[in-house]
């Protein structure tokens, strides 16, 4: 992957994209403070103050936007089921934003937004590219499966947004990525609306990270999003075939596809695998994320999303370092140290909660 294949709409939609997010975002904070429609500190929250959480409009609008001023018109079909998907996805977050829907509803939105992209735009997972010895999928179980990781990765990034930095830093970090990569298949579309969503989250960190007066939360409008965005994106590099005689060929192909994601993902199976385990739910709220931990350690909301950050854009160069091995011998090796570098700050913090809570003993004296 190369800066030198971007070209000149891509690079027109991410700065259309920064331009409408920080033009409407002061606005959205303005209008939602007179409204009132704010979120409020509560025993899960890790801020303090009444805080606008409008944040996805802004990017929202800002993706929709770049993308429809700068794509060709030669994937128009297709994307029309995208774009209708994801209204959907953005107007279930907006209103559980507004209203607090139960997470079932919200659930099956999002599951008919994904097959409106599996079915009719046909954006799906149709081959594991020999990884476990497995070439093309059956259609049911493609549909199937392609649906489920679309429903993983949409509630995936909805956890990962509960301090300032986090999802929108990562969604960069992520949507960067996945633009480059696509411009390098010739996915010219789907590279022009990663860089327009990342032009949007780049004016959206900074007001949710450093604003004072305009600072905002995402909201479930803008989580929800990023992860039906991102759902998209990756199946769409994975659905491209590159021969191996093609200089952007790899070996562990669908590996280093799951690495760019990987600290979000293996975050959500080790939160829901624990509520699961205490016979809770698995979309019991509790503070047991990785950015959590990291909060209890002492780190501050800035410190603890840049870690995280830095832990998944090291995965991910270790991957791509490494693209020409077996992918499933990638895979064990990206998991396992994925895993470590989550557990790890978990048990730092149990250790200090165990020392904190254990009686001081006074020394004996003797005569």
């Amino acid at each position: 992957m190369s800066f030198l294949t971007l070209n000149f709409p891509m690079g027109l939609a991410l700065i259309a994209g920064f331009i409408v997010s920080f033009i409407t975002i002061p606005p959205i904070v303005r209008i939602s403070r007179e409204k009132k429609l704010v979120a409020l500190p509560n025993g899960r929250t890790s801020h303090s103050g009444a805080i606008p959480a409008l944040g996805g409009v802004a990017i929202f609008g800002a993706t929709i936007l770049g993308t429809s001023l700068f794509m060709t018109p030669d994937s128009l079909g297709e994307f029309r089921y995208i774009l209708a998907a994801l209204f959907i996805v953005f107007g279930i977050g907006l209103k559980d934003d507004l209203v607090n829907l139960s997470w079932s509803r919200k659930f099956i939105a999002e599951a008919i937004a994904a097959l409106l992209v599996v079915v009719l735009a046909d954006v799906r997972i149709s081959t594991f590219h020999g990884m476990l010895g497995i070439g093309t999928l059956p259609l049911w179980f493609s549909i199937v499966f392609s649906v489920l990781v679309f429903l993983f990765l949409i509630n995936a990034f909805n956890l990962l947004d509960g301090i300032d930095g986090l999802a929108s830093g990562m969604g960069i970090f992520i949507s960067l990525v996945f633009g480059i990569w696509l411009s390098t298949l010739g996915a010219t579309n789907f590279s022009i609306l990663a860089f327009s969503l990342a032009g949007g989250l780049i004016a959206f960190y900074g007001f949710n990270v450093f604003g004072k007066k305009h600072k905002l939360f995402m909201g479930d409008s803008g989580s929800l999003v990023l992860g039906f965005l991102f759902s998209v994106l990756s199946i769409k590099i994975l659905c491209c075939e590159v021969a191996p005689s093609n200089p952007h060929y790899m070996l562990a192909f669908p590996t280093v596809i799951m690495s760019v994601m990987i600290i979000p993902m293996i975050d959500t199976i080790r939160v829901f695998t624990l509520r699961i385990l205490r016979g809770q739910s698995p979309f019991h709220a509790d503070r047991t994320h990785l950015h959590h931990i990291f909060l209890r350690l002492g780190f501050s909301h800035l410190q603890a999303s840049l870690t995280i950050i830095a832990m998944n854009a090291a995965l991910f160069a270790l991957c791509y370092s490494l693209r020409d091995i077996n992918a499933l011998l990638l895979a064990v090796i990206l998991f396992t140290l994925g895993l470590a570098l989550s557990l790890i700050p978990c048990y730092i913090a149990q250790c200090a909660k165990v020392e904190k809570e254990a009686p001081h003993l006074e020394p004996v004296l003797k005569d």
